[in-house]
């Protein structure tokens, strides 16, 4: 049949031809649709899915043999991570079937990907850090043994015991956090990450403490009451020509080996615990040591540990001896802490910490006015057992101190004053005044990243601000000591090494006066703050049943964690086993454990 459509002209025939029985028709190819199982309930194919998957979707693609048939139906990740755990795999030699090594999905570049695009976000963007977690100190090596007597160690006033003193064997390191501004949020992980006590796993834990949170505890310190009780031993004077030192004219260090240098416990104390038994108005002994370290925690990274008994409603506050109270700490907060890879390095935490206590004992009777005769106090030094003069000088100031209530708090003993009993030190007195000193030390060991005798003179601002930044609990200590004590004056030493290889010889570059009260608003140790968090930490152990509990600081975290443990813990047997350990071992030349010798 045949249809004529006419228009402008010309004519469009369509045409339909039957040709009976030889007609053929052409059909499609048929194409069935796959069998698609619907999960409801969650991401992935159902449990009861068929185990066969259809690929006649796949018929189509070329070269079929080389394809991975067995990851069709997994799920494919676009997220930069997969892309990065794809590139990561490809240049392991573990990508596609085919592919070498290196080949493969190429890795992020951040540069390439932000090319034609504007950021909209100010987060880092994934895949820029190169970091792996593993910083630049990788891992301890064993437990360490107890610190070796040497002279650093022996003049510092207690025999060191390796009771309880074994490192902690980390792991793997944990991945930088970013790049903070001292403190805790520094680069990486802080580099000496030993614990003060290895603990046990029969102890209680009580009490988490974020070291952030204790910022947040105030009293007012208007209201807190100091009442001398006793002093005790010889108080001399300041010689002023140390004020006069400059770099051009440093002086070396001398060394007192001769004289006894005492830094007793609470509990072997012979008077503190007398007034707790006599005075049924004190709750509290301790040190000013111990005090200091407890109010400064905030700003510590090392771990250290502080023992608290309570005994009928009465606290002590102690310290092991040889622990981490006893030594003092060198760059602890700084950017590039001191490295910890080899612990017999001079540079080494440890052995920095032994320098600088050494260098503040030895500066404390360096700095006396010799020629004028020291005042002695009401009694002579409680520790003095030979009475042969070899003692250093320095009076101890007993003092009682009288913390505020809380009417509003919960507890009925938080709402009442508390009074405590502190033996505090103070080094000497000015000339000619009342004026109360504590002298203290600052050391140099590096002198490309630092070189005080360059700087001191002319930027003298700028290192005292670096020396804050880098050793924020060391001078939080010392500030809290010196307004414990009543010192209304504080004298910093700027002591060198001679040579930067040689840790037993030094130079005292400086010495600088700071007013108590005025550098304790510099370096922002707050009074109302201080008080506050002795209070808190009071108040918390005093709802506690009688025992003998551990406070802990995490050398890992920004944290405290008290721990209750058995009565005999640090105990003298314990002690006494230390040092048969120590007797049985043999020393070298230096004090230091000898190595085997072979048979």
């Amino acid at each position: 049949s045949s249809v004529a459509i006419s228009g402008r002209g010309f004519r469009v025939v369509w045409l339909r031809h039957r040709l009976g029985d030889r007609a053929t028709e052409r059909k499609m190819v048929d194409f069935p649709m796959p069998v698609v199982s619907n999960n409801l309930d969650g991401w992935g194919p159902p449990p009861n899915a068929e185990a066969s998957v259809l690929f006649g979707i796949c018929d189509f693609a070329q070269h079929l043999d080389k394809f991975p048939t067995h990851r069709i139906g997994r799920i494919c990740d676009f997220t930069a991570a997969g892309q990065r755990y794809q590139a990561e795999r490809a240049q392991k030699g573990k990508g596609f079937k085919g592919m070498g090594k290196g080949k493969g999905v190429q890795p992020l570049v951040a540069d390439k990907d932000d090319q034609g695009f504007s950021l909209v976000d100010s987060r880092p963007m994934p895949g820029k850090s190169g970091s792996k977690g593993k910083g630049a100190f990788g891992r301890s090596k064993g437990r360490q043994k107890g610190l070796p007597v040497n002279y650093q160690e022996g003049i510092l006033g207690q025999k060191q015991k390796n009771t309880f003193q074994t490192g902690q064997p980390t792991g793997k390191g944990m991945k930088s956090k970013g790049k903070g501004k001292g403190g805790q949020q520094r680069r990486g992980m802080p580099s000496y990450r030993e614990w003060s006590v290895q603990t046990r796993t029969e102890w209680n834990i009580l009490r988490d403490i974020q070291l952030g949170d204790l910022k947040n505890l105030k009293i007012d310190a208007k209201d807190v009451v100091y009442e001398d009780l006793l002093w005790c031993g010889k108080l001399p004077y300041y010689n002023k020509a140390f004020d006069r030192i400059t770099v051009k004219s440093e002086k070396p260090m001398r060394r007192f080996e001769e004289l006894n240098f005492f830094n007793v416990s609470t509990s072997d104390d012979p008077l503190l615990p007398d007034y707790l038994q006599s005075d049924p108005e004190v709750s509290v002994i301790a040190t000013d040591h111990v005090i200091a370290c407890l109010v400064a925690a905030s700003r510590s990274v090392y771990s250290w540990d502080i023992l608290v008994t309570k005994i009928a409603n009465k606290l002590i506050f102690d310290k092991r001896d040889g622990s981490q109270v006893d030594f003092l700490s060198v760059n602890e907060t700084a950017q590039e802490p001191p490295n910890n890879d080899d612990a017999t390095s001079i540079n080494s935490p440890i052995k920095l910490g032994q320098e600088a206590s050494c260098i503040n004992q030895n500066i404390t009777q360096m700095v006396l006015e010799h020629d004028l005769e020291a005042e002695d106090m009401e009694q002579p030094n409680p520790f003095d057992d030979d009475e042969d003069g070899s003692v250093a000088s320095g009076a101890y100031r007993y003092r009682k101190i009288t913390l505020p209530g809380n009417p509003k708090a919960e507890e009925e003993f938080a709402t009442r004053p508390v009074s405590l009993i502190v033996r505090t030190e103070v080094n000497c007195r000015m000339p000619g005044s009342n004026e109360y000193v504590s002298v203290k030390a600052l050391n140099e060991y590096n002198h490309k990243s630092t070189d005080w005798r360059k700087k001191l003179e002319t930027q003298r601002g700028a290192c005292l601000a670096n020396e804050i930044q880098n050793n924020a609990f060391k001078l939080g200590r010392w500030t809290a000591q010196a307004i414990l004590s009543g010192c209304s004056t504080l004298k910093l030493g700027w002591v060198s090494r001679i040579n930067p290889n040689d840790p037993w010889t030094h130079s005292l570059l400086n010495v600088h006066t700071h007013n108590t009260e005025n550098f304790a608003a510099q370096i922002r140790l707050i009074p109302n703050n201080m008080y506050g968090i002795l209070r808190t930490i009071i108040d918390t152990v005093m709802t506690w049943p009688d025992g003998k509990y551990l406070l802990l600081k995490d050398p890992t975290k920004a944290m405290i964690r008290f721990y209750e443990v058995p009565w005999e813990t640090f105990g003298e047997e314990e002690e006494a086993e230390g040092e048969e350990e120590e007797e049985d071992q043999e020393l070298d030349e230096d004090g230091n454990v000898a190595p085997p010798q072979p048979v």
